[in-house]
């Protein structure tokens, strides 16, 4: 049973994460999407140079590749469809399709068998987003159908990057 304090700790998460990006999207007035990622990526990862040592089964050249699809892939087009017109709060939410893209490549690439209430859920998450793909255009906020087709691509990066 989770102690309230870890509540509370699993709560800030949450918030922190969905206000991030509203940040996000105000940088993006400035800077262009490559280079808000670029400084974003090193003002997170350059630090742990400092404290960290890199494992040493992990190679040079895989620990670049995890970092071009994570960091320029992922939060390349991320930042790239906020630029276009993915609002910040539906990037938050589409984003998270990175768990069921994750469920396709491991299925595909490394022979898993999702079970049969995970091929469900891929169904409704592929419904949902349909529907809000439809939805571009619409509302206050505008979506635009290239901002939201990024923000997919935004969230396929993510799911190779968790392989």
């Amino acid at each position: 049973m989770m102690r309230r304090a870890d509540w509370g700790w699993a709560l800030l998460v949450i918030v922190i994460w969905g206000v991030n990006f509203v940040p996000m999207k105000l940088g993006l007035q400035e800077l262009s999407p490559l280079l808000l990622s670029a400084m974003r990526f090193c003002l997170a990862s350059l630090p742990f140079l400092l404290f960290i040592r890199k494992p040493a089964s992990l190679t040079w050249r895989l620990l670049a590749l995890y970092g071009l699809v994570q960091g320029v892939g992922q939060f390349g087009l991320l930042f790239a469809g906020l630029a276009l017109g993915m609002p910040a709060g539906m990037a938050s939410v589409v984003l998270q399709t990175q768990a069921f893209i994750t469920m396709l490549l491991a299925a595909l690439l490394m022979g898993e068998q999702p079970q049969r209430w995970q091929w469900l859920g891929l169904g409704v998450a592929i419904g949902g987003l349909g529907l809000i793909g439809a939805a571009h255009g619409d509302g206050a906020a505008g979506m635009t159908l290239l901002g939201f087709v990024f923000t997919v691509g935004a969230a396929a990066m993510w799911a190779a990057s968790n392989l």
